[in-house]
Parts: structure tokens; C-alpha cells; sequence
């Protein structure tokens, strides 16, 4: 860990401290589309044969997935139902980071398939932004970071996450300074560098952490760091059945914000690609900063949710994650009509249409916020589009 941290730390200064970067060459173009990296934490995976609820994982945290005895027992992510080598990751809170979609100059980001579960929210004038939650892995880099929405709120308490942001309207800072996690944020001020830092390739000026440095400041503050109980979603290998085609995933939430999610049964995941800006029309493959592999997720889940705005404003955007409602769960080149729920200080759970639970494949997630009067389509090839609208 103190190696990994002095690392960090000497990658900072050497970016603050030079003319230029090697970190800033992908963003002067669109990344070729590439196979994601391989970001799991064991070179050889363990494969979960059987349905593994989240709750369970949490409390045993081992398994034996192998049938190799204590040699393969590993501490098991209930964020993404994977082994992990290092159990003492998930001896602390998650971390949830937010990080930009907006300008275009801010891609690619840093961090984002380091990221367990990425929630992609509308924020304002057609904008969208990321809240990322990290737990079973670490990532140098994570940025650029944005400011807080309302939505955050909900998460860091969903998943009694450490919250790092830039900053927020004066209502939503009203609502964190009255929440019960307010010793858990962090932000520039008064935090600074590390874990708060300035990164300013071609005078982009990008505020950027790291969670290893989060970790330790949250530390040094006294912050009870303590592993809350993780459950309610459920990983298998296996399908669920009874779904139907999903091969491609495009959501347009306003006609200069929009992206696609395509299924590859090379690599069993949907790798993203973002509009450019060129037109209405064209989208380029989505890379993470730190190694400019293409962006790449297990699981894409379209969560359809109430979104208002604010009383008296027309820019503050509310979405009502509490109950119950519908879902899209994309997973093996297939969807699933879901249900998502969300109980009384708990996180999203999904189940199928008879009560059962949904079982996501292990690995990570994405998870699509969407309003309830947005237009869903399909084609019999498996093309499903999704139109948002406002309020």
C-alpha cells in the first residue's frame, strides 16, 4: 500500500510540476475500439458457478468458488459478486467520486473501470455527469471531478459511501450540511492536495484523487471508516432466462448528449461509445484515461425513475429513488424486464417479474438513470433506444 501510495504521489507531482504529460496524449483523439482491460485484481478470475447473494457474501466474506480448500478461499466484492485478492479492501467504506461527462474536452476520464457500479445521471441542459463508486479495487487516478447533484445524496447514503465532489449549488450543499454523512466528504477546501489535486494539461486546470489517498485522508481525519453491510444484489453466471435480444443500447438524453452500450461476445461485456460533437449521429468509443482501453461493463441496468425539478427552479433536478419501479437489465447480449427497489436506507435490489431476485453477471455495473415519461424502443435484431425526457 505505501508503495502504491508513494507511486501516486510522485505521478502527482510529476504532473503538476511538468510542461507535459503522457496522461494528456489520449484526449487529443478518439481511442481506437479495444478490448477493456483486464482490471480484475487475479490475472485468473475466479468464476462464481452458483447464485451468490450480495448479504451472504458479506458475512462469510470467502469462498471457495475453485474447490481448492483455504488455498483458494477469497473475500468475495458484493458489489460485484468477483473474488478479490486483497480482502482488506473491503475492511472500509465504498467511495463514491463524481466525476464529468461535460465538456467534451474532460474525456476520456480517469478512473471510470476501476469504478464497482457507475451511475450515469441528467444534471442540467441536456448534460449528464457520473457518480463512480469504488470498494474492491483501487485507482490511482480518478477525475475529472465535478460538482454534487442532489442524486448523491441519495447514493452516499444508499451505500454509506466517503463522498469526494467539487462542489454544488447552495441547495444541495444545504441539504449535505444537514445529512448525517457530512463527515464523510471531501472536497478541495479544505482537504487540498493530496487527496484533492490540480491537474492542467493544455490549461484544462482538472481537479483529480486518487481512492488510496482518499482512504488516507479519511483516516487522518478520524473518519470511522468501518465496512457497512453491502446487500441486496444477487450474481450468477448462469442467465436468468426468459429474456429477450439486447445486444445494443442507445440513449440519447438530449440531441448533443448521447451514447451507446454494444454488446461483444468475445469479451462478454458492453463497451460504451460517447457522442463526439461531429453531429448528431456519430459515436466513438469511450476510453479510460489511465490506460486507454475502451470502457467495458458486465452489466448495463436502465433504472426508470421520477425525476422533477426543485420547487421554483428550472435547472435543479430531483429523481425520486425511493420504492419501487421498472427496469431494463442488459446482460449477455440480452435484457430483462426487471423491477427495481430500493428499501428504507438500503441499496437498489433488482427482481424478476414473479419475485424472484435478478442475478447480475459478476463483474461491474453501469446503471442508467432515466425518467418515467422517456420513450423505450426496440427492434427484433435486439437495438433498444431510449429517449429521455425532462420534466
Amino acid at each position: 500500500m505505501q508503495a502504491i501510495r508513494a507511486g501516486y504521489l510522485f505521478l502527482i507531482s510529476f504532473l503538476l510540476c511538468a510542461c507535459t504529460s503522457g496522461l494528456a496524449a489520449p484526449m487529443s483523439g478518439q481511442p481506437s475500439p479495444t478490448a477493456p482491460a483486464d482490471t480484475s485484481p487475479s490475472a485468473t478470475p475466479t468464476v462464481v458457478n452458483t447464485i451468490v447473494p450480495a448479504e451472504a457474501a458479506t458475512e462469510a466474506g470467502v469462498s471457495d468458488h475453485d474447490g481448492q480448500g483455504e488455498a483458494a478461499l477469497k473475500a468475495i466484492n458484493p458489489l460485484t459478486g468477483e473474488d478479490v485478492d486483497d480482502a482488506s479492501l473491503l475492511q472500509r467504506r465504498p467511495m463514491l467520486i463524481k466525476v464529468s461527462n461535460f465538456p467534451r474536452n474532460n474525456r476520456p476520464q480517469w478512473g471510470l473501470s476501476r469504478a464497482d457500479i457507475v451511475f450515469e445521471h441528467y444534471a442540467e441542459g441536456g448534460l449528464t455527469r457520473f457518480s463512480a463508486l469504488f470498494y474492491g479495487q483501487d485507482a490511482t487516478i480518478v477525475g475529472p471531478i465535478r460538482s454534487a447533484r442532489f442524486i448523491d445524496i441519495e447514493l452516499v447514503n444508499m451505500y454509506a459511501a466517503v463522498f469526494a465532489y467539487g462542489s454544488a449549488d447552495f441547495r444541495v450543499r444545504e441539504r449535505i450540511a444537514e445529512s448525517t454523512f457530512t463527515e464523510r466528504t471531501v472536497t478541495e477546501y479544505p482537504a487540498r492536495c493530496p487527496p484533492m489535486c490540480r491537474f492542467d494539461p493544455v490549461n484544462y486546470n482538472h481537479l483529480i484523487t486518487s481512492t488510496i489517498d482518499l482512504q488516507v485522508y479519511v483516516l487522518s481525519q478520524g473518519v470511522d471508516n468501518t465496512p457497512p453491510e453491502l446487500s441486496g444484489l444477487v450474481f450468477s453466471d448462469d442467465e436468468p432466462g426468459n429474456g429477450e435480444p439486447g445486444t445494443v443500447l442507445d440513449i440519447r438524453y438530449a440531441d448533443i448528449n448521447f451514447h451507446r452500450w454494444e454488446y461483444t461476445d468475445e469479451w462478454g461485456v458492453y463497451l460504451r461509445s460517447q457522442e463526439t460533437g461531429a453531429d448528431d449521429e456519430e459515436v466513438a468509443p469511450l476510453a479510460d484515461a489511465l490506460d486507454g482501453e475502451q470502457i467495458g461493463a458486465e452489466n448495463v441496468i436502465v433504472v426508470i425513475v421520477p425525476h422533477t425539478f426543485l420547487s421554483g427552479t428550472s435547472g435543479l433536478v430531483e429523481i425520486h429513488l425511493d420504492g419501487a419501479g421498472r427496469a431494463l437489465a442488459f446482460r449477455d447480449g440480452t435484457v430483462y424486464e426487471v423491477e427495481w427497489q430500493r428499501d428504507s436506507g438500503g441499496g437498489l435490489r433488482f427482481t424478476m417479474p414473479a419475485g424472484e431476485p435478478y442475478a447480475l453477471k459478476p463483474g461491474s455495473t453501469w446503471i442508467e438513470f432515466v425518467n418515467t415519461s422517456s420513450e423505450i424502443h426496440a427492434t427484433e435484431a435486439g437495438e433498444w433506444g431510449i429517449r429521455f425526457h425532462i420534466p
